[in-house]
């Protein structure tokens, strides 16, 4: 049986949950003060404390520190973003708003409890190493983790980050643009035993094709125009670390076929080498697209999909993670503020209705760049919700990145993303995509960004 202990004053709506959690099979004891349950009861003994953080201010006043106690919830009636994050970095594993219901409570509490089973089992095996160090520390869902949040499909997120990040297994992580997936990928690696050694991370749209081989696997002096010396490549700097290759849906097929033999034999050979070299990294993927789509379609290796399948992680958009919207936008006001030397906004709540009201297409991304807008466009009173510019911005995507070209294949009526579309699929059977890009007078990554927002395949398939 779980032993809980609730210390808050007599007043707190916190005194309620000792009924209804003692129903549910938990033993709960409770106290008035911190002082009092530290003078009657061996905390460390109990699996978790639930503290208003009324009796934490009691005890500051009376210049006595919070007892050594990591697992723990602490509940505010006046909540603030700044409580928040002191009790967070303090070790508190959730910080709730009070009164807070019974159903949200329990699902705070049972994840509190399978977090405490997890880390007793960790610490045993990792207490001989470093117990004090800043990686044993890493509360996913926390500010400290880099990776927020506490909404269900979260919870789930980081249940399966944990699981896995102990291990050295290739993980494949599935995502929409901005959800946030190289956070995860560093928070994977952060949580390993790798974490000493480095993570190289590479945005594989954002490499030219023809340079795309020499900067992940190296090459060999002479071996092509230009290579004026050796170059060891990504992959080498990732030695006994972590890969993290983003968007590796836009990897051309021969690359494929030479990371194929890293994830097979655990070597690498350079552009123009007759030699491989041993590496040890562990590999970590993200991409927004359906892989086995272009599997099928001959766009990527079957061979090559089924060894980066080992284990998924799915990351939901902004606009399914429900108050995480909330929490997130408070954080990166604070960020924006800080960031620009302005004084700290208060977060208001026609701030929060606007950034509710709308989609997040762009999710994280598009919120800190939006709220970053606001914090630089706003007065210095308060944050005005209308600096968010969110509907100024929808508008403003059919006129970015404007195509400069002598095509007349633009008809009366049509949209730019239908004369976008319509240029590419007219096109591509004779441009790479880098003469594709030229033409339309954007950017490589712009073009493959386009592509997946337009849903236009690479190729034309029959």
């Amino acid at each position: 049986m779980h032993s809980i202990m609730i210390i808050c004053p007599d007043s707190s709506p916190l005194k309620e949950s000792e009924k209804w959690l003692s129903r549910y099979g938990f033993q709960v004891n409770t106290s008035n003060t911190l002082e009092q349950a530290n003078r009657y009861y061996e905390l460390s003994e109990f699996h978790l404390l639930l503290i208003d953080q009324e009796a934490i201010n009691q005890l500051a006043e009376g210049h006595l520190e919070l007892p050594s106690t990591p697992h723990r919830i602490v509940l505010d009636a006046k909540a603030s973003l700044s409580t928040g994050v002191s009790s967070m970095a303090q070790g508190a594993l959730y910080y709730l708003p009070l009164p807070t219901d019974s159903e949200s409570l329990l699902k705070h509490v049972v994840n509190a409890l399978e977090k405490k089973e997890q880390s007793t089992q960790t610490t045993e095996s990792i207490a001989q190493t470093s117990s004090n160090s800043a990686e044993e520390s890493i509360v996913l869902g926390s500010a400290g983790s880099g990776i927020i949040g506490q909404c269900p499909p979260m919870q789930e997120l980081f249940s399966d980050m944990r699981k896995i990040a102990g291990t050295h297994v290739t993980v494949l992580i599935r995502g929409e643009s901005g959800t946030g997936k190289e956070l995860v990928a560093k928070a994977l690696h952060n949580l390993s035993q790798r974490h000493n050694h480095p993570i190289i991370s590479v945005n594989c749209a954002a490499i030219p094709e023809n340079l795309i081989e020499s900067e992940l696997f190296g090459h060999e002096k002479g071996a092509f125009t230009g290579a004026n010396s050796s170059h060891d490549g990504l992959i080498y700097a990732a030695d006994k670390g972590t890969l993290f290759l983003d968007e590796i849906g836009e990897l051309p097929l021969e690359a494929q076929a030479r990371l194929l033999r890293v994830l097979q034999e655990g070597e690498i050979r350079k552009v123009g080498a007759t030699q491989s070299t041993k590496v040890n990294i562990r590999l970590i993927t993200a991409t927004h697209r359906n892989l086995i789509d272009m599997v099928k379609n001959g766009l990527f290796r079957e061979d090559l999909y089924y060894r980066l399948y080992v284990m998924e992680l799915l990351l939901p958009p902004l606009r399914d993670r429900g108050d995480d919207i909330s929490m997130l936008a408070k954080i990166l006001l604070e960020k924006a503020c800080q960031k620009h030397n302005k004084p700290i906004y208060k977060y208001n709540q026609t701030f929060d209705k606007a950034i509710r009201a709308h989609n997040w297409p762009g999710n994280v991304r598009e919120l800190e760049n939006a709220i970053e807008r606001a914090v630089i466009l706003s007065p210095p009173e308060r944050v005005e919700a209308a600096n968010l510019k969110l509907s100024s911005q929808q508008q403003s995507l059919h006129s970015t990145n404007m195509p400069q070209s002598t095509d007349n294949d633009l008809m009366a009526g049509t949209t730019l993303d239908d004369y976008f579309k319509h240029f590419v699929l007219t096109h591509q059977h004779k441009m790479t995509e880098t003469q594709l890009a030229h033409s339309l007078g954007i950017s490589r990554k712009s073009l493959w960004e386009r592509r997946q927002k337009l849903a236009i395949p690479k190729k034309v398939t029959t």
